[in-house]
């Protein structure tokens, strides 16, 4: 079937799987019926200007954006280590928020300044349409500015769903006082609730439906929570006493699904008791505690008495909801450095980050002889410790996005991990300890199996030819190296110019769209922008910019700004990060 043939609505059904960027590329001018579909009929643009070159970037927002203004429904910017400067950028272009009549989502990440949270504030409540607002990695301001967020947040009057990360200086808790009718979903970073300041969190806001955050209780809290209705699910990492996190559930009577992550021991038959008692509506039970083992020396009785209670007809025949129970040391000879995991499974963890051996697991799933499927798991850290760990070599992780790998690695890590077809992010270091001679040919192996790759990350890296890890790589959707942290046969690694040429050069130079490096002097900045043809975005620290020129009042960052303004087209932007490191976004 011709793309011509289908209905105008199935064509504005896939217009929704375009970028705003491929819709003007593919479609506009194509013929007049599909002219007229994007300027006229198609309401639901996504202005998306995230991991473009800056001369895309400003393509987009002055040759496309007028004049479909009125059709964006969303817009995401981020001054990233890929597009540095883009919230700056875009309102230079002239542009104000509150033109975006019809804008319904708005998600902003990395805001430089506290100036620019104003201004986007302010923006935000001149849209009328604004239903989901995303705000995170703000650089730290003051608490009473923080404050402030928070109440214009909670003041603007169609808002449905918030996603907030703000520090602070002082880095305590932010609640608004302004209260909201229209929020429903809420996930609040980098603000830990008491019980005090939970209960005037759901005062504020009525309608809470869906709530994530973090919880601090202290023990001698006595804030008595009035049953909450609204709320029916939430995720929360919880810090405190048993009984103060059974107060809070009891008043969610109508909670569907809770997801917690705790620091204690809670028993199955307490689990059932309260879950009988006051949730009578939960359904969907995501659970991980995390506590310390009791003097019991043996480590398989005590194992058995944890497990035991979640193997009663409630949670193996009513719920169908199972458990694992692990059991991690740093040093199978040290006992006492010993550390317990009790979780449900498939789906109660999203990561596996365990850099420990893990001694002994029971379970009460009755699939689970065989292997353990972790389908939700999607980050995972595979070491050197990792080769020696019977559990793990059980596991299967079928979804991983990311991946931090110590190498040389056994034939094991290709057991656990079936597939990398999912894999965007891989970081890897060496283990100076084992033997480094198939280092390069193993990390091939994972680079052909991995044709969505995009981000590629070295620290410690050693090798007896004293051959850089980029030699002979290949992998044709990496376009992200960084390079920043290299500890090459145990030094600090700073690319000369001979080597920034063979960076260059390489494969993966040659096909690099953001570089994070650092070299040894300034002139190596300008080698890799002339011989990386798809750079768009570096970020790089120089030695000599760490070093002030005799005689100047300015500082020697100051002055590298300064110097490669000069020697760069005036289509490239040139900025300082907070690490004293250098931005350049080309043009």
């Amino acid at each position: 079937m011709k793309l011509e043939s289908l209905p105008n609505e199935i064509v504005l059904i896939l217009f929704e799987n375009f970028s705003l960027f491929e819709l003007f590329q593919y479609f506009r001018g194509l013929n007049s019926r599909f002219s007229n579909l994007l300027y006229q009929e198609f309401y639901k643009f996504q202005l998306d200007l995230r991991s473009l070159s800056k001369t895309r970037f400003e393509q987009i927002c002055q040759a496309y954006v007028p004049s479909i203004r009125n059709q964006i429904v969303s817009i995401h910017l981020s001054n990233d280590s890929e597009t540095p400067q883009a919230i700056q950028l875009f309102l230079s272009q002239g542009y104000k928020l509150r033109q975006f009549i019809h804008l319904a989502a708005l998600l902003i990440s990395n805001l430089p300044s506290k100036e620019a949270v104003d201004e986007i504030m302010n923006e935000c409540s001149h849209l009328s349409h604004l239903r989901h607002l995303t705000i995170e990695g703000i650089a730290a301001v003051s608490e009473n500015d923080k404050q402030n967020v928070f109440n214009q947040v909670w003041s603007l009057p169609k808002l449905e769903s918030v996603r907030l990360s703000i520090s602070s200086s002082a880095g305590s808790f932010c609640n608004s006082t302004v209260i909201s009718k229209s929020l429903k979903y809420l996930n609040i970073q980098q603000n830990t609730y008491s019980l005090a300041t939970f209960a005037d969190l759901c005062h504020h806001t009525p309608n809470l439906r869906h709530l994530s955050g973090s919880f601090t209780v202290e023990y001698y809290e006595s804030q008595i929570l009035k049953p909450i209705n609204s709320i029916t699910r939430l995720n929360i990492a919880f810090q405190g006493c048993e009984n103060m996190f059974e107060h809070v559930l009891e008043n969610l009577p109508n909670l569907y699904q809770l997801r917690c992550d705790l620091n204690d021991y809670i028993s199955g038959y307490q689990w059932e008791n309260i879950i009988r008692k006051s949730l009578p509506k939960l359904k969907i039970f995501q659970m991980k505690m995390r506590f310390s083992p009791s003097d019991n020396p043996d480590k398989e009785e005590q194992l058995n008495e944890l497990i035991s209670p979640y193997r009663t007809n409630f949670w193996i025949n009513e719920h169908q909801w199972f458990v694992r129970c692990h059991w991690y040391t740093i040093d199978e000879k040290i006992d006492q450095f010993g550390i317990i995991d009790l979780f449900t499974v498939p789906d109660s963890l999203d990561r596996f980050w365990e850099h420990n051996i893990c001694l002994l697991a029971k379970s009460t799933a009755p699939y689970d002889d065989e292997y353990l499927q972790c389908p939700r798991i999607t980050s995972l850290r595979y070491g050197s410790l990792s080769l020696r760990d019977p559990i793990l070599s059980r596991c299967r992780f079928n979804n991983i996005d990311y991946l931090l790998l110590s190498l040389p690695c056994d034939e094991q890590l290709f057991c656990i991990v079936p597939k990398f077809d999912r894999l965007r992010s891989l970081f890897v270091y060496t283990d100076k300890s084992k033997n480094l001679n198939n280092i390069q040919f193993q990390l091939q192996l994972i680079l052909d199996k991995a044709p969505r790759l995009h981000s590629l990350e070295f620290t410690t890296w050693s090798r007896d030819d004293s051959k850089t890890p980029l030699a002979g790589l290949h992998n044709a959707s990496v376009h992200r190296l960084n390079l920043v942290r290299l500890n090459f046969n145990g030094q600090n690694y700073h690319f000369d110019e001979q080597e920034c040429m063979e960076l260059c050069l390489s494969p993966l130079g040659a096909q690099c769209e953001t570089l994070i490096i650092t070299i040894k002097n300034k002139r190596n900045i300008l080698t890799l922008i002339n011989n990386m043809p798809h750079l768009r975005s570096l970020h790089v620290r120089s030695l000599d910019h760490y070093w002030p020129t005799i005689g100047s009042v300015s500082s020697p960052t100051e002055v590298l700004v300064q110097w490669l303004r000069q020697q760069l087209p005036s289509t490239c932007t040139v900025t300082v990060d907070n690490s004293l490191g250098i931005y350049v976004w080309i043009g």
